[in-house]
Parts: structure tokens; sequence; C-alpha cells
């Protein structure tokens, strides 16, 4: 018998190297993105108001929330539109496909990278904002307060998220469109 691989075997190792480095770059990613915005948070929050810290917080949220659509939207999205476009030689077009085509990576980047990252450093924001609010209080109301706007922080973000799952799977080929074009720097 012949020991030479199939080319099906070929083909696995292939992508298991690919998934490997995939989730090298992912683990990379997730800590210096995670370090920047939490260090970039805790200078905000010490450094200026509570409305401008609130400002931030609530941008942060918002972000997690976009992305979280984002990746939904390029996960479940037809590829049919954009690859009219892409034999039209349109940018936009070509940069959806690679962004379907992508999904698996796509996704993993906005939902589990910047989506997660964002839930995580906005916990950290609004625990900075809390201490910087509740801190000359009696213990136990700083506690009770401080655990109310964790939670109220935690809650708007999970809200965002489920509200924006229905409106990415919804109007996920808009999404994607909107997306690529933001990639593409708005060129036709």
């Amino acid at each position: 018998m012949d020991d030479k691989p199939s080319p099906r075997s070929k083909q696995k190792k292939t992508k298991k190297k690919g998934n490997t480095g995939w989730i090298v770059a992912a683990f990379s990613m997730s800590f210096v993105i995670t370090a920047i915005l939490s260090a970039a948070s805790d200078k905000v929050v010490n450094a200026l108001s509570v409305v401008v810290s609130a400002a931030v917080l609530v941008a942060i949220i918002l972000l997690g929330i976009i992305f979280d659509i984002v990746g939904l939207a390029v996960a479940t999205a037809d590829i049919s539109p954009f690859n009219s476009m892409a034999a039209r030689k349109l940018k936009t077009g070509q940069k959806a496909v690679w962004l379907i085509n992508n999904a698996e990576k796509v996704s993993s980047f906005c939902n589990d990278i910047v989506g997660d990252i964002a839930g995580v450093v906005s916990g950290a924001t609004g625990a900075g904002i809390a201490i910087k609010l509740f801190s000359t209080m009696d213990t136990d109301i700083a506690f009770m307060l401080t655990l109310a706007l964790t939670s109220l922080i935690s809650a708007v973000t999970v809200g965002g998220k489920a509200m924006g799952k229905s409106f990415a799977i919804k109007y996920n080929t808009n999404i994607v469109l909107i997306a690529a074009k933001i990639i593409c720097g708005f060129r036709k």
C-alpha cells in the first residue's frame, strides 16, 4: 500500500494549521486590545469628570453592541447580491464577499474579540466611575450603589446585544454592505 497522504488529509492539516494561527492571533489581539482599552478607560475615569467618563462608558457599550451586530450579520448574510457586485468589479462588493467568505474569523473578531472585550472594559469603567461617585459614602450604601450601577451596565449591554441580534438577522445584507463600505472608505 502507498503511504502517501490523501488530498483530504492534506486539507485537514492545512485547515488545522490555519485555525491554530487564527487562535494565536485572536488571543494576541484580545490581550493587546484589552490592555489598551483598559488603560485608556482608567485614564479617562481618573482624569475627567464623571459626565465625560459616562460618555466614554456609553461609547464602549455601543461599540460592543455594534460589533456584535456586524459579526452576526456577516455570519448570516447571503453572498448572492455581493457576488453580482463583485462581478462588476465594485470594491464594496468584493469586500463584502471577502467578509462573508471569512465569516468564521470576522464573526469571531467582531463578537468575541471586540464585543466581549468591550463588555469587560465597560464593566471595569463602570466600576471606576462607581468608585469615583460613591467613595465618600457609607460603605454599605456605596456597595449597593456600585452593585446597582455595574448591574445596570451589564443589563444594558446584554439587552442591547439581544435587540441587535434580531436586527442583524433581519437586515444582514444592509449591515454587511455598510461594513464593506466602511472598510473600503466609502468608495464606490
